[in-house]
Formats: C-alpha cells, structure tokens, sequence
C-alpha cells in the first residue's frame, strides 16, 4: 500500500468509514488524490482524455484497504461490496482488478451510474465488513 492512502481522510464532512457494532461501513472510495485530481486519467494531446478504469479499481481498493485497517480490519472481512462504474464498458478491467483482491466471500453488486462527483472518475467502491470488536474487559 503506498504512503499516500496509509490514512484515509475523507473529501467531505463524512467518515471515511464508521462503525456499527461489528461492521464497518465504509464511505465510497474512487481514485480522487488528496489534491483534487483523478489517478487513472490520461490527457490526449490532440484533446480528450482517456480512463484507466482498472488503475481507478486499484486506487480505490487501496483507499478501502485503508480506511479497514485504520478501523481494524481487512479485505477478508468484507461481507458486501457494491461498485460503481460510469461506464459498463469498464467491467472487465474492473472486474479483474476486483478479483485480484477480494476472496469471493463478499456480496457483491455493481451497478452503472450516470455519473459520480468528477466526470474523471469512472468507479466507486463501498464495502460492508464484518470484524468483532473485543469484548469489553477481555
């Protein structure tokens, strides 16, 4: 994981992720960088841009990767995903990247949506993970 998701901090006035007894929500994580900009765009000297959906997957789940281990948890523990793709075109490069990191325990819905909060961002993650706390005085 590089340095730059080790902590994640959300874009807004909502946690990155939060806890309800045992699970963990966490908010939607896209390849948006602490600057503002999109990784996993390419900008076309003619004009234009092209998207790198799998690159975007990365980063996001890197950001989900995170944002579990600041909550004390990890990949393994997610019981529900749901994904996002501008364009389901995207699915395959995606879909791969996807499943390079997750163990197929989790639920999964991905859904095309007309847009998301940068028309660079082409997905968005958000997981559901299931991770006991300790019991109090153990």
């Amino acid at each position: 994981m590089s340095a730059a998701v080790q902590r994640v901090a959300a874009l807004g006035r909502y946690p990155a992720y939060c806890r309800a007894g045992d699970f963990i929500h966490v908010s939607g994580m896209s390849a948006r960088q602490a600057d503002g900009s999109i990784a996993g765009v390419r900008h076309l000297p003619q004009g234009g841009v092209v998207f790198d959906a799998a690159h975007q997957t990365r980063i996001a789940i890197a950001k989900v990767e995170a944002a579990l281990a600041q909550a004390g948890a990890r990949l393994s523990d997610c019981v529900a995903v749901t994904a996002y793709l501008t364009d389901m075109a995207d699915f395959q490069a995606y879909n791969a990247i996807y499943g390079e990191h997750f163990n197929g325990r989790a639920a999964r819905t991905t859904v095309a949506v007309h847009q998301l909060p940068h028309p660079h961002m082409v997905v968005e993650l958000t997981v559901v993970a299931y991770q006991p706390q300790a019991a109090e005085g153990a």
